[in-house]
């Protein structure tokens, strides 16, 4: 049987290429759209928050008591005093390996009295919680993402 690779679609008589974002515009996208929908602060139940993001530019690094600049994708400040109250990483496929578990997400899940929230592609839950295991990374918020196809939405789901 032989199998031919599609690289064009045909639609009337317009021919369109098929999708191919990159990991790192799929990575900004999805970093855009889930602080838009989950951390839109200030609200009016959380004034005194404020949500930056650090993708494509860092707006926002946390210092930690050893001097350490951490840049979330998503941080949130307790407002003025700039106190983190929570921060969350946004992760593709290839980020999920050890290196980034050690050097990332452990450091970030240790942050004294800030929730840390990963979000993962859907499908990849099982393989992070694997790895979060592995690593010993625990006080995580894990969540999966995934783009819905021609919506600027996100779909999220929360995982125990």
């Amino acid at each position: 049987m032989v199998r031919e690779i599609v690289d064009e679609r045909q639609l009337g008589s317009i021919m369109f290429k098929p999708n191919t974002k990159s990991s790192a515009e799929q990575h900004a996208l999805a970093v855009k759209n889930i602080a838009e929908e989950l951390f839109p602060f200030p609200t009016p139940e959380f004034p005194h928050f404020r949500t930056f993001v650090n993708e494509p530019e860092s707006q926002q690094k946390i210092v930690t008591n050893y001097g350490n600049e951490l840049d979330p994708d998503i941080v949130v400040l307790q407002w003025p005093e700039k106190l983190p109250v929570m921060v969350a990483e946004v992760v593709t496929e290839d980020m999920l390996n050890e290196e980034v578990a050690r050097r990332v997400w452990a450091i970030e899940a240790r942050l004294d009295g800030v929730q840390f929230f990963l979000y993962v592609p859907s499908g990849t839950a099982a393989e992070a919680k694997k790895l979060l295991k592995k690593m010993k990374i625990k006080n995580v918020k894990l969540r999966t993402w995934r783009n819905n196809a021609g919506l600027r939405t996100i779909d999220v789901a929360a995982l125990r």
